[in-house]
């Protein structure tokens, strides 16, 4: 399936305030489900959950339209080749693309990745990526990190990263560059709560939310993966968004990039809130005030091309114990494991039950 259209093959600059902004009534939506107890989280019927689409009314399914699907041998050959030739163990299933009836570009790929490819995805994140001192990450200008060794191995074995280490050694703090400023961080409160994002490929700068021209090499097994998913998107950046039990990501629009290009922002770990928007305040018609807020799940896509490109949107929340089993235990299970390393992950066992982890892939440049 093409999930491409005209207006994300469509060249040249983008131009839209980065400083924006966004509209009252989509902030007032977001510090809605921001303060909603869990309770009234599960009943409130204007959260969409597209993994229980065929329990919609025929008025909700008429919301969000069939729009297509990604084959399951598309599935199975894109996750193989992520894993570096290892096929799944279990088969995949076609994976249907619906799309909001009034957000057109607004689609949602709900499981589309299988639970031993979000283990990977996981592992190959936290594990390698984040070990790679060339990624940024949010305490690099206020730490001198002990980064680990380079891995001396390859494929699917994860050798050397901040979770072979002890939580709490001495050794392995995180030193402040303003000591009188501020305190050295264990590698758990490193990992468990300071942590916030990493970036992949093209490097964005968040003070001046721009792309510097700093890049790392995109992954190459993430790449395979989102192409062969998604053949239109050429990942030149990877934003990753760490989240735990109370966090979230305001509102906001990813308007940086310099071309117009279709987005794939792949989840795993525990439930999230996704709210989008358009329209003003004050509009009338095509421009009166709409939003939608969805439920996103560990293995769903949100997939964002055309006008809903460019759209206001926000995490609002993330949903406490709902990371599915297979990934709750994280990193015990880690693939490729060798028993000195599983057992220096059972330190750090529930790690992912904690956390939702969220990857916008997207090109930058034409």
């Amino acid at each position: 399936m093409d999930l491409s259209s005209e207006a994300t093959e469509r060249r040249g600059s983008v131009h839209h305030d980065t400083h924006a902004t966004p509209p009252q009534f989509i902030q007032q939506e977001y510090w809605r489900y921001r303060n909603m107890r869990k309770t009234e989280l599960e009943t409130d019927p204007d959260v969409f959950d597209l993994s229980k689409r065929d329990q919609f009314g025929e008025d909700r399914k008429d919301i969000w339209r069939y729009a297509g699907l990604i084959p399951a041998a598309q599935i199975e050959a894109a996750c193989q080749a992520y894993a570096r030739g290892t096929p799944l163990s279990v088969p995949a299933h076609d994976a249907w693309v619906f799309e909001n009836r009034d957000f057109p570009g607004l689609q949602v790929i709900s499981g589309l990745l299988p639970p031993e490819t979000q283990v990977l995805f996981t592992s190959s994140l936290m594990l390698r990526d984040l070990s790679d001192r060339a990624h940024k990450i949010n305490l690099q200008a206020d730490y001198d990190i002990q980064y680990p060794p380079k891995p001396t191995t390859s494929g699917l074995r994860f050798d050397s990263s901040f979770f072979l280490r002890e939580r709490a050694a001495a050794e392995d703090h995180l030193v402040p560059k303003e000591p009188d400023k501020q305190k050295p961080l264990s590698n758990e409160q490193f990992l468990y709560t300071k942590l916030r994002w990493l970036t992949l490929g093209e490097q964005y700068d968040w003070p001046t939310r721009s792309y510097a021209k700093h890049a790392t090499p995109f992954p190459e097994d993430l790449s395979a993966l989102v192409t062969g998913l998604f053949p239109h998107i050429r990942p030149e950046s990877g934003v990753v968004l760490m989240y735990s039990a109370k966090d979230f990501m305001p509102v906001h629009r990813d308007v940086s990039e310099q071309c117009q290009r279709a987005l794939a922002s792949f989840s795993v770990g525990c439930d999230g809130i996704f709210i989008m928007a358009r329209g003003e305040d004050d509009g009338k018609g095509e421009h009166a005030p709409r939003s939608v807020a969805i439920r996103v799940h560990s293995g769903d896509v949100v997939h964002l091309t055309g006008d809903a490109r460019w759209a206001w949107h926000a995490m609002a929340r993330t949903i406490p114990s709902t990371c599915p089993k297979h990934l709750a235990s994280w990193p015990v299970g880690t693939p490729g494991a060798t028993p000195a390393e599983e057992k220096a992950y059972k330190k750090w066992r529930g790690y992912m039950g904690t956390k939702r982890i969220n990857v916008s892939c997207r090109q930058v440049w034409d």
